[in-house]
């Protein structure tokens, strides 16, 4: 029979769609290495995997695991439980145990040295010496410089050969008037000749305190020629050179007295009261890691300043390694309040909740819930004045999300 030129075409429409289906389901089809067909559970497997890698993190899971309430690992084996269709929620256990807890109050402040002196020449001159260099310990009266001292040094043996005159002349002079005296008693002189021996001597004495006091300004000169350092510490700034020209009141030196150190830090008015003279403190800083020294509060200003509503505390710490320098900006750490034998949980186990504090207890796989009264916090922990016992079995994770009596699974 034939077929008409309509009829052909849709058969041809027909046969070909469906020659293209059977070519393509049979390309399609999943072969290993030896050329079969892989079979449908490895699909299956396969398929889970890509799943897997590709699932997003809840934001709550993502948030747990930047804040190290959990590790990736077991954020991992939360997904998977979801994914296997677990439906009980998962929870870390942890137990409620005695130990120390305190208060802290963390301030900042700058260490500083106890004493900072500024040291100055005392007179017009040329440096001549540099004896002490910056970083130098130097003890009280310890020369830093020396002047030159030519001049001064030639004047001041000057006045000396002329205290000496003088010294002699006095002596003369009084030896003259005693013998006068006795004349005088025999009424073997004049009572001019007298008087003019008394005025001789006289002037000879007041001549004699001149030169001395001539002597020991020029003295005195020839001991500024040396700069000193006023108090024992540390020479901080050197300010001359060698040729240099001073001046009189010309800053020359700093020495700085590093025994013991300070620290001013600034408290806010309502925590003024926690604190007490003699109060021990740690202090650390950034570029020390791992180092704490101790010191302790020495003085609390009476004055609350208006502008910023803090107080000023000064801190002392004694560093004998000198591994503290002035300048150093540290952490400085105040013990306020310590419970030697406290019902202590971790923080992360308590829920705030409108009227009332929660705490979960595990018993028989579910989770059961206590309230409680909390007392001191300590960075991650928290006391337990009332509602837990010592050795109770708790929820430290997972705690959110739960309802009192609800069945939980423990995650390892």
């Amino acid at each position: 029979m034939e077929l008409s030129p309509r009829g052909v075409n849709m058969k041809r429409a027909f046969i070909v769609p469906a020659i293209m289906v059977l070519f393509f389901s049979g390309c399609g089809k999943d072969k290993n290495e030896g050329g079969k067909t892989s079979p449908p559970q490895a699909k299956s497997e396969s398929a889970a995997k890509s799943g897997g890698e590709k699932a997003q993190m809840p934001s709550r899971l993502q948030q747990a695991v930047k804040e190290g309430r959990i590790s990736e690992e077991q954020a991992r084996q939360i997904m998977a439980r979801r994914a296997g269709g677990g439906d009980k929620p998962l929870v870390r256990l942890g137990t409620a145990a005695r130990g120390e807890i305190r208060t802290h109050l963390v301030l900042n402040g700058t260490v500083e040295p106890e004493r900072s002196v500024d040291v100055y020449a005392r007179l017009s001159a040329y440096v001549q010496e540099v004896v002490r260099e910056e970083g130098n310990r130097v003890r009280e009266k310890d020369i830093l410089a020396r002047l030159d001292d030519t001049e001064i040094r030639i004047s001041h043996q000057q006045a000396k050969i002329q205290l000496e005159q003088a010294r002699l002349t006095l002596e003369e002079e009084k030896n003259n008037h005693q013998r006068n005296q006795e004349l005088k008693e025999n009424e073997l002189i004049s009572d001019m000749d007298f008087q003019a021996s008394e005025a001789r001597y006289r002037q000879s004495r007041l001549e004699f305190e001149n030169k001395t006091e001539n002597f020991k300004n020029l003295e005195l000169q020839l001991n500024y020629t040396r700069i000193r350092a006023p108090v024992s510490g540390f020479v901080t700034q050197r300010l001359i050179e060698v040729g240099d020209r001073v001046t009189a009141n010309q800053h020359v030196y700093t020495v700085e007295d590093f025994s013991p150190l300070l620290i001013r830090v600034f408290v806010p008015a309502a925590d003024i009261n926690k604190l007490q003279a003699g109060m021990n403190a740690e202090i650390s800083s950034d570029t020390l890691p791992g180092r704490t020294f101790t010191g302790h509060i020495k003085l609390i200003n009476p004055r609350i300043d208006v502008q910023s509503g803090t107080v000023k505390v000064t801190i002392e710490v004694n560093d004998s390694s000198l591994t503290l320098k002035p300048g150093m900006f540290v952490e400085v750490n105040i013990v306020t309040r310590s419970r030697e034998d406290a019902l202590v949980i971790p923080r992360t186990a308590v829920l705030y909740q409108r009227d009332q504090v929660l705490v979960f207890r595990f018993r028989e796989g579910k989770a059961v819930a206590a309230p409680v009264s909390v007392g001191v916090t300590e960075d991650d922990r928290v006391e337990i004045v009332e509602g837990l016992e010592e050795g109770d079995t708790i929820i430290i994770q997972g705690a959110e999300m739960l309802k009192d009596g609800v069945e939980v699974s423990v995650l390892k």
